[in-house]
């Protein structure tokens, strides 16, 4: 890429002049999206020693913050914070502009501002933050938990739960409890788990913001974690021990109130933000209330079955409950979820159409009314046993595949993405499979007429797997690899491209769906249903590997930067290499009361890093106070001119952005 700030040299950075700032001609306000620089595109101009440098909109973020590292306070009033580590994340300005919904125009006139006004070091010692703050990182947690659990109690348990039923020939080869434990297990472990720690990273930058009471995430991340363990091994004993209602019971009590903690903290943040209502945060507001109605319900399900006097009783609560309580979990929590995700970042990440708002608001009053009136109508049909209520659900299906296929037309998923990324074909291949999924949905009633059945188990756990698996988990594989890399500063030039995991995952996606209806034709189907699982375990367990190398990566990354920041003021505990490496210039203070053996790259590099300021003064017998000042005065004496924006943005009291 052309017209790149190139790394400062040692002449640079001690140099006592200021870069200056010109700006090229700038553009009309609709304009701020054209794709090059050399024609009616705004760039901020830097010159210093070594000529004259554009900050484009296609400059990286990494780029900039290696020759002007404090303009990174412009992108932390947007929401960068400790996004990508020391250098920042490995994409353009323009990206980070589209993504975060500022202006393209603005953002580069404020970089301007920050390159041009001087501020001397000697006015605020404290270094810029660079070590990520607990919000700046909590999803880690939450998506190492999820992937922890998808491939433990959730898709791996779900594979041998395949291979039971395969070899046995028969679904109900299985305990129903061990097949709820594993769909709890998936629904609040597998989905609950990525929503959060997305949620918890994303949505505050999007609104511009910080995360309320970042610490109580922690506390609903344990909640969430604690109580999935223990519910899950209370229902999956569920015929075994005596206490093992009341011991799921207490599970799910943990997972409501870490339900309600989340969702208050999201709600308070974007109340405290002062963001406009779009219709994206519709949906995001909708699933959190489906997310939180579904938690209540599955807990009082979980008991209602655990707790059945006898089979009979077990069979009903479930054929009653069971498919409401889904239907909140996929097609409110779930769908909301990922439809408000997709709608604000599809068109900034992939360069997708925008929905218009109004249709927006239109698909989220649908889509809510549809999810509404199948729970509805399908309990009113159980409650009262009238076979016609039933027939209500076609035509809310009709109205909700409809819904759902406006929004695919408007995206085109069978066409490669306007700008092309790894991640991308697991966005489309999602996207395939929601309406796929709610066809076959539509269609059930004509699919029994044809089997010659009042209901096909085989061909309803079918359209559950297309969705849940074709898409909701595809679109998780998707997002993440998006979203990680540019989250630990990794350059996704450098990754795979994914494609082992992603088509061992549609193979077994489309193995699973396909033997399970045609085991409503022959026998024979059963055999290879346990295929498809390890098809899909192996493809998750492929790409969540790669997902928690990165995250190591980027923990060493702020672990190294961390121990790298320079201290407000050189303390007598800090080793002397330490100081040495904060301060290079301090080398003449150490050498001028005595400390010559510095001059050995060798001694630099083992005995000073394990002697303090304070043991190298009495071991040299000089006067440690007078040592400290003299380190103290060089270290922060005016050497050069730092950028800031204003006096009230920067505060030397809290060292970063008010």
């Amino acid at each position: 890429m052309a017209n790149r700030l190139p790394a400062p040299d040692e002449d640079d950075m001690l140099s006592a002049n200021p870069p200056f700032v010109r700006l090229a001609p700038p553009v009309q306000a609709d304009q701020t999206s054209v794709p090059h620089t050399p024609e009616g595109e705004t760039a901020a101009m830097i010159t210093n020693g070594q000529g004259e440098f554009a900050i484009s909109p296609d400059l990286l973020l990494s780029e900039l913050f290696r020759s002007h590292p404090d303009t990174r306070i412009v992108f932390d009033r947007y929401g960068l914070r400790g996004c990508g580590g020391p250098l920042g994340p490995s994409e353009s300005i323009r990206f980070f502009a589209r993504a975060h919904g500022v202006d393209e125009l603005t953002l580069l006139r404020e970089l301007e501002q920050a390159v041009a006004a001087p501020r001397p070091r000697s006015h605020c010692a404290a270094p810029m933050r660079l070590a990520p703050e607990l919000a700046d990182s909590i999803y880690r947690r939450y998506f190492l938990a999820g992937i922890a659990v998808v491939l433990s109690a959730g898709a791996s348990w779900g594979a041998w739960l395949l291979w039971t039923i395969g070899l046995n020939g028969s679904f109900r080869a299985v305990s129903v409890h061990a097949i709820n434990a594993h769909g709890e297990a998936q629904i609040f472990g597998w989905v609950g788990l990525f929503i959060m720690g997305f949620a918890y990273q994303a949505f505050p930058r999007l609104w511009q913001t910080t995360l309320v009471a970042p610490r109580l995430a922690v506390v609903a991340f344990g909640l969430m974690v604690g109580g999935l363990f223990v519910r899950t091994v209370g229902i999956s004993a569920a015929e075994a021990w005596t206490l093992a209602a009341p011991l799921a019971l207490t599970g799910g009590l943990m997972q409501v109130a870490a339900v309600g903690l989340f969702t208050s903290q999201l709600l308070v943040t974007f109340w405290r933000s002062g963001a406009v209502v779009e219709a994206y945060v519709g949906f995001v507001v909708a699933a959190l209330g489906w997310f939180l109605l579904s938690t209540v319900f599955s807990v009082w399900h979980s008991w209602h079955t655990m707790t059945a006097p006898d089979v009979d009783a077990l069979v009903w609560a479930i054929a009653t409950y069971q498919a409401p309580l889904r239907d909140l979990q996929i097609h409110g929590l779930a769908l909301f979820m990922i439809l408000g995700v997709s709608l604000r970042m599809l068109p900034a990440i992939y360069g997708l159409p925008r929905v218009p708002e109004r249709w927006a608001w239109w698909l989220l009053s649908l889509l809510t009314g549809a999810v509404v009136g199948e729970t509805i109508v399908f309990l009113a049909y159980r409650w009262t046993g009238y076979h016609l209520i039933a027939m209500g659900l076609v035509p809310i299906w009709a109205i909700m595949t409809a819904t759902i296929l406006v929004l695919v037309l408007q995206w085109r998923p069978w066409r490669p993405m306007p700008e092309p990324d790894r991640t991308g074909k697991f966005v489309r291949a999602a996207y395939l499979w929601l309406p796929v999924s709610l066809v076959m949905l539509l269609v059930m009633p004509a699919y029994n007429r044809l089997v010659g059945v009042s209901f096909s188990h085989a061909y309803f756990g079918a359209t559950r797997h297309a969705i849940t698996v074709g898409f909701i988990t595809l679109m998780i594989m998707g997002m993440a690899a998006k979203v990680v890399p540019t989250l630990n500063g990794i350059d996704p030039r450098t990754l795979s491209s994914l494609r082992g995991p992603f088509l061992f995952v549609n193979l077994g996606c489309v193995l699973r769906v396909t033997m399970q209806i045609a085991t409503d034709w022959i026998h024979a189907a059963y055999a290879p249903i346990g295929l498809s699982g390890i098809l899909e375990v192996a493809g998750l367990a492929w790409w969540g590997l790669g997902l928690v190398v990165m995250m190591r990566r980027g923990r060493h990354a702020e672990v190294v930067a961390a121990s790298s920041l320079a201290p407000a003021r050189v303390e007598a505990n800090h080793r002397v290499a330490d100081v040495l490496e904060w301060f290079p210039r301090t080398e003449e203070v150490f050498l001028r009361h005595g400390f010559t053996a510095l001059k050995s790259a060798v001694l630099r590099r083992t005995l000073a890093r394990q002697v303090t300021v304070a043991h190298a003064a009495a071991l040299r017998g000089v006067s440690l106070t007078n040592l400290l000042k003299d380190l103290n005065d060089l270290a922060y004496e005016p050497v050069m001119e730092l950028p800031v924006l204003s006096a009230d943005t920067y505060s030397c009291t809290k060292g970063g952005l008010q």
